[in-house]
């Protein structure tokens, strides 16, 4: 199962940073990609099974990567698993010509926990990526650890002391994509990584500079994400080890690239691969609203898919 930003970034291939850039550098978006990862779970969920939302993100790099792929996300069914209320998203991603799905069972569970975008794979129960050799949904179960409530607590204090994104609301701004024009507040979201390591008899420095800009409205259902902008800056120097350099830094790749809502609605989407069983609502919506701390958000209401 791949997991993937909403936007593809390049690799460094620069030869002399290549070991200190490993560990921060992100290739191109991979074939399938699971939409768990663009929900927007620090609020309440403003969703219903049957809502959609199709977006295009186009990239490209100075190093000459590009990408462009479409990602629809609907939310296909809900169940209750082991006795938790869990949804069924399922993503189809569009790209070079083929449409590759998959299907994942998340908690609701995930709503009233702040570390959920940064940890997803907590909150998945299920996964399906195909068909089995009889023709049924090949379903892998996710399976919880003991230690992980323990481990959630040393998870929050390291990143918030040291790799934690900073967000910061950079006001309002008026967004028009091919779904429509959108009031929406603008969120830059910044991660940097700075590395320094001896090479033989020289110095290496590696700074990269990741900025996400998401313009946000709540009139968009799943991701209330109406734009992003992607700015992936990779730079560095070398020097000859026992001497000073503060000459700039030299750029090394550079990507930035868009991802832009085209299509939102309700029904008329058939799910690919969630069993026919689950495309359905949990009937008690208080059990759903119970698994986590926020009442539920009326769903976006939207024209569905071929009416006029």
């Amino acid at each position: 199962m791949s997991r993937a930003l909403p936007l593809f970034t390049a690799a460094l291939l620069t030869a002399g940073l290549v070991a200190l850039a490993s560990a921060g550098a992100v290739d191109r978006a991979p074939d399938v990609i699971d939409g768990t990862g663009w929900v927007d779970y620090s609020q309440r969920p403003n969703f219903q099974v049957g809502s959609w939302v199709k977006y295009r993100t186009k990239g490209s790099s100075l190093l000459g990567h590009q990408d462009d792929y479409t990602v629809t996300i609907l939310i296909a069914g809900e169940e209750v698993w082991w006795g938790e209320p869990c949804f069924w998203i399922e993503t189809w991603t569009e790209k070079e010509g083929r449409s590759l799905p998959t299907a994942t069972l998340m908690s609701y569970s995930a709503f009233g926990d702040t570390m959920a975008s940064r940890h997803v794979m907590w909150f998945i129960r299920k996964n399906i990526d195909g068909m089995n050799a009889k023709g049924a949904p090949d379903v892998v179960l996710y399976s919880r650890d003991p230690s992980e409530f323990k481990l959630r607590k040393a998870n929050w204090d390291e990143e918030n002391a040291k790799t934690a994104p900073r967000f910061d609301t950079l006001g309002t701004a008026t967004v028009t994509v091919p779904a429509g024009e959108f009031e929406t507040t603008k969120i830059q979201r910044f991660r940097g990584l700075m590395e320094t390591a001896e090479r033989g008899d020289s110095t290496v420095y590696y700074w990269r500079s990741y900025y996400e800009y998401y313009y946000r409205t709540p009139r968009i259902p799943i991701t209330r994400m109406a734009k992003l902008e992607v700015d992936d800056r990779q730079e560095g120097r070398t020097w000859r080890v026992g001497q000073s350099d503060k000459s700039p830094l030299n750029m090394l790749e550079r990507s930035q690239g868009s991802t832009v809502l085209v299509e939102q609605g309700t029904g008329g989407l058939t799910p690919k691969l969630v069993p026919e069983g689950s495309r359905k609502a949990i009937t008690s919506r208080k059990l759903v609203e119970q698994a986590y701390s926020m009442p539920m958000e009326p769903p976006v209401r939207t024209v569905p898919r071929g009416s006029n």
